[in-house]
C-alpha cells in the first residue's frame, strides 16, 4: 500500500498542487487533558493525520463516500490522540497527496497504509504498525496459476498509481527478460477500487495489493476474485509516517508501543476482522 514516495521534499511539495487533496474532516473528541501531548504537534492540543478513506479495512468512509472516516488505522489514530490526550483531526487527501502533506506541515503524521519502503525512509520517519507485503488477486481460475512473481511475466497488471505495488511488478521486467519471458504489462490507477474493476472487467490479468487489503478485496468478491496465496513474501511493514528529524517522532512510536502493549491495536484489529498477530513488530 502501498506507494512509493518521491525522492525529494522539494518535489514533494511541488506535487501537493496537484494533489487533488480533499477537504478536513473536523477534529473529534475534547481532550480530557493534555498533559501527555507531545512537543511538535502542528496544531496544539490537537493530533492532525493525513489520510486517503478509501483503503478498506485500513481507512474508509463509513457510508462508502461520506460520514465519519474508519478503519483500523483511523481508529487508531483516535487511540494515539486520546493516549495524548489531545483532539483528532483527519485531513482528508488523495493517495499522492499524503506525503506532501506532512512534508508541508498540513498533518503531523500519515497513517495510510504506507510500506516503509527504503525510498520513504529516505525522506520520512516511521514508526512500525503492521506486518504487510503485497499479494496478487485474479479470477479464481487465473489465481490457480500463480505462484511466484516469475508467473505474472506477460500478464497485464493493475496496481494504485504511484505504488510500491506498481513499483515492484516495474521491478519485475529484468526477472521475465532473464527468463526469456516478456514483462508484465502495468496499468496504475488513482484508487485502489479501480484496479478491482479492472480485473472484473477483463482489462487486467491480475492486480497487486497489500496483502491486507487483498484478503477484503477478495471477501468483497467472493467467487470472482481470489488471492494466489506465497506469490510475494510478507517482507515489509506498514508505518506511521512523520517528518524527517522530527521532535514527534519518538513520541509516535512509543505512543504506539504503549497502544500495542495495553492491547488496544489488538482490540482494534479484531474489530475489523484483522489477525492481531499482524501487530507483533515491537
Amino acid at each position: 500500500m502501498r506507494k512509493s514516495i518521491y525522492s525529494t521534499v522539494a518535489a514533494s511539495a511541488a506535487l501537493l498542487a496537484l494533489a487533488g487533496c480533499g477537504s478536513s474532516a473536523g477534529g473529534e473528541g475534547a481532550a480530557a487533558s493534555s498533559e501527555n501531548a507531545p512537543s511538535g504537534l502542528v496544531n496544539d492540543g490537537q493530533a492532525t493525520l493525513c489520510i486517503d478513506p478509501e483503503y478498506p479495512p485500513l481507512e474508509y468512509y463509513s457510508d462508502g463516500s461520506g460520514g465519519d472516516i474508519i478503519g483500523f488505522d483511523a481508529d487508531a489514530g483516535r487511540a494515539l490522540a486520546e493516549h495524548w490526550g489531545v483532539e483528532v483531526k483527519f485531513e482528508v487527501t488523495a493517495f499522492d497527496g499524503l506525503m506532501p502533506g506532512l512534508q508541508t506541515r498540513r498533518c503531523d503524521m500519515i497513517l495510510g497504509g504506507l510500506y516503509m519502503s527504503e525510498d520513504r525512509l529516505q525522506v520520512a520517519d516511521a514508526a512500525p504498525i503492521m506486518n504487510a507485503g503485497p499479494a496478487v488477486l485474479a479470477a479464481p481460475a487465473k489465481a490457480s496459476e500463480l505462484a511466484s512473481p516469475a508467473d505474472l511475466c506477460g500478464l497485464t497488471v493493475a496496481a494504485q498509481a504511484a505504488s510500491s505495488n506498481a513499483a515492484r511488478i516495474k521491478d519485475l521486467a529484468d526477472e521475465c527478460e532473464a527468463e526469456g519471458k516478456e514483462a508484465p504489462r502495468l496499468t496504475e490507477y488513482p484508487k485502489t477500487a479501480e484496479t478491482v474493476l479492472a480485473v472484473l472487467n477483463g482489462k487486467a490479468d491480475a492486480l497487486v495489493e497489500t496483502n491486507v487489503a487483498a484478503s477484503y478485496m477478495e471477501t468483497q468478491n467472493e467467487g470472482k476474485l481470489q488471492v494466489a496465496p506465497g506469490v510475494f513474501e510478507t517482507d515489509t511493514q506498514f508505518g506511521v509516517f512523520s517528518r524527517k528529524g522530527d521532535e514527534l517522532t519518538p513520541a509516535i512510536a512509543e505512543g504506539l508501543k504503549a497502544l500495542h502493549e495495553n492491547g488496544k491495536l489488538a482490540e482494534i484489529a479484531e474489530k475489523y476482522n484483522l489477525d492481531p498477530a499482524i501487530l507483533d513488530v515491537y
